[in-house]
């Protein structure tokens, strides 16, 4: 035959191909010796996985052969050298072998943990003084596994040196060293999009809980992603271990997220709509700020603000995390970000009972709203780890003219949109809608330039575009049969830029607003000079419509007077709200204590001062790192 000649780019092409094929391969493999884990999939769940595994082993072979594409792209002679071709070829050979290693020792090592191993793999293992002898006895006894691996490297060897030799070396000329320094900014940019799922601004890297985009059952995320994707992605990231602060049966005691609610009442089956919405920190809002600037602080949050005053209010309220990506686990699901946020961590795809997927058994429609395009930001795959029925983005919304350029549909027009589709729901439904306008450039449709108070920064003109369009939507459902029967639950993501010095401190960094509103019932109206988080949304509203089964959640029911009022966040470190008092960590052990409602700007530390209550506090803090962290590590965020 005749022998066919390949220059260095196809042949590297080829090379990358090769490897994702063999990933790729590696995952029926890893099907096969475990189906008994995963339930009968259907076809059209397997087209899912599928789609979603091509994503995931593209950016799992970029990673793998970052190096060795670096290298072939080298725009020099030198790359044709006999030496060099042999370095990065072995290169190549070492880094793939290893890729399809871990690949096969996971099937094995899946059986036990039930998901995908990720960088902690080695830690857990790096206290093993007879590591060795485990490996050994492990390969004794899944036998099967060196052949299998053999056969794999076997066949990337004698491809990858077939593909290398039929590499032609061409004359230097001028255009082929412009060709050569063009395909060296091409090929990074390419490989850039395939290690972020596509090349929409608005997206980030595709991270371990992206896989829910593909599937709606947790247990089949295991057959979408692939173990070097996940030691990829959480490799030289800090994991959480164990705590051993109290004894099992003591750290209850000092903070419990076990929820039990009464039994006294039945159901109740309200329509429950929350509203997030982007970058509201606290300082924008004047309903909270009538002492600022000498009291003539007015906010650029009208309608906000008399939302505020009409329903249950908390003076002081915070969020769980600084990202859009903290609010949804914590807002829906009662679990805040530690010290990293939770969907970025391998517990994601673990066992959780989350609101809306309560709700679903009681028969509730359940939906998301977010005019981004759809997968920003990971929600769509979130959503189908928690349960939500319906998805709304930028595509169903249908209509581009209505784009902003950067981030999604403009918030008024969405809003609009969301109300309509509230509307075409079978009641009872829970709605979720998270705006987008709020959002760095700062910008405002043509139409409303200059309407809006820019204030001390532009990010208050869009906050005021913002509340006006949350003012319209409430003007639309108001002419809705739904309305009256709907409890409102209205808050910001995390908090944005400060200007004001009070804001600027650890306390005003995590202030954003948050009200419970109920147009049909009056009773709730209250404003309360105590604390709310956004973890407390789920049992309050849970609480709220008298569901009686316990759950999990590390907020609590705000209807409930005998709460604790705390809050706990991490804002480079975990600091405890409890009542006027915040305690700042610092690795775990108090560093400082500020009563933040005397003293705003946090000038006078009385840690020496009040030795019992930072005693108190501290204990608190550390029952709930316990809590959130075992929990995390054991798999136990539901309750049996």
């Amino acid at each position: 035959m005749k022998k066919i000649y390949t220059n260095i780019y196809s042949a590297l092409l080829a090379q990358l191909g090769l490897s994702f094929l063999l990933l790729h391969l590696t995952r029926y493999l890893f099907y096969f010796l475990n189906y008994n884990y995963f339930p009968e999939i259907k076809l059209s769940e397997w087209l899912n996985i599928i789609s979603g595994g091509v994503k995931f082993d593209l950016a799992a072979v970029i990673y793998t052969n970052s190096l060795f594409i670096l290298l072939q792209i080298q725009p020099f002679p030198f790359r044709h050298k006999m030496a060099f071709r042999k370095i990065s070829g072995s290169i190549y050979l070492i880094t793939n072998m290893l890729m399809l290693a871990f690949s096969m020792l996971d099937m094995v090592y899946f059986r036990f943990t039930l998901r995908r191993s990720t960088w902690m793999i080695f830690k857990e293992f790096s206290n093993e003084n007879n590591i060795t002898t485990i490996l050994l006895k492990s390969l004794l006894h899944y036998w099967y596994m060196l052949p299998l691996f053999i056969a794999f490297s076997f066949l990337l060897g004698c491809v990858f040196k077939i593909i290398s030799k039929s590499i032609e070396k061409k004359t230097q000329t001028t255009y082929l060293h412009i060709g050569n320094f063009a395909m060296l900014l091409l090929i990074p940019v390419l490989a850039i999009g395939g290690v972020r799922g596509d090349f929409k601004y608005t997206t980030r890297p595709i991270t371990m809980s992206n896989a829910g985009e593909y599937s709606k059952n947790p247990v089949l995320v295991p057959l979408i992603l692939n173990t070097p994707f996940c030691i990829f992605r959480t490799m030289q990231q800090e994991f959480y271990t164990i705590e051993n602060y109290f004894k099992e049966e003591q750290v209850a005691e000092y903070f419990n997220p076990i929820r039990n609610l009464s039994k006294k009442e039945s159901f109740r089956f309200n329509n429950v709509v929350i509203i997030i919405l982007e970058s509201f920190g606290r300082e924008s809002v004047g309903f909270y700020n009538k002492e600022l600037a000498n009291g003539t602080y007015k906010g650029y949050t009208p309608f906000l603000d008399s939302l505020l005053g009409e329903g249950r209010t908390n003076l002081y309220s915070f969020a769980n995390g600084r990202k859009s990506i903290d609010a949804l686990p914590s807002v829906l699901m009662g679990i805040p970000a530690g010290e990293i946020p939770f969907v970025l961590t391998p517990y994601i795809t673990n066992k959780t009972k989350s609101l809306p997927a309560i709700l679903n058994e009681k028969g509730y429609t359940t939906a998301f709203f977010h005019g981004a395009p759809n997968g920003s930001m990971g929600f769509k795959a979130l959503n189908n780890l928690i349960g939500i029925q319906k998805y709304y983005g930028m595509n169903e919304y249908g209509n581009d003219a209505d784009f902003d350029g950067t981030w999604g549909i403009w918030d008024e027009p969405f809003f609009q949109f969301t109300a309509r589709k509230l509307n075409s729901l079978k009641q009872p439904f829970f709605g979720t809608l998270f705006s987008v306008s709020s959002h760095e450039p700062f910008v405002v449709p043509e139409q409303y330039k200059n309407k809006f108070d820019k204030g001390d920064h532009p990010l208050r003109e869009t906050i005021g575009y913002t509340d006006m369009a949350l003012r319209r939507f409430f003007e639309t459902a108001k002419t809705m049969k739904w309305f009256k029967n709907t409890l409102f639950v209205i808050t910001g993501d995390h908090a944005s830029i400060s200007h004001f010095p009070e804001y600027n401190t650890s306390w005003g960094n995590m202030s954003v607003p948050i009200v419970f509103y109920h147009p049909g019932d009056s009773s709730i109206k209250k404003v309360e000079k105590n604390i709310v988080q956004q973890v407390d949304i789920m049992p309050s509203v849970l609480s709220y419509l008298h569901y009686d089964k316990p759950y999990l959640s590390f907020g609590e029911n705000i209807f409930d007077e005998n709460r604790k009022n705390i809050a706990i966040n991490f804002h480079h470190g975990f600091q405890l709200f409890d009542g006027q008092y915040v305690l700042q960590l610092n690795d775990k052990n108090a560093s400082s204590l500020y009563n933040y409602i005397k003293d705003p700007k946090l000038n006078d530390n009385l840690l020496s001062k009040m030795r019992s209550k930072k005693d108190s506090m501290e204990n608190t803090v550390r029952a709930f790192i316990q809590q959130y962290h075992n929990r995390l590590i054991d798999d136990r965020l539901v309750v049996e």
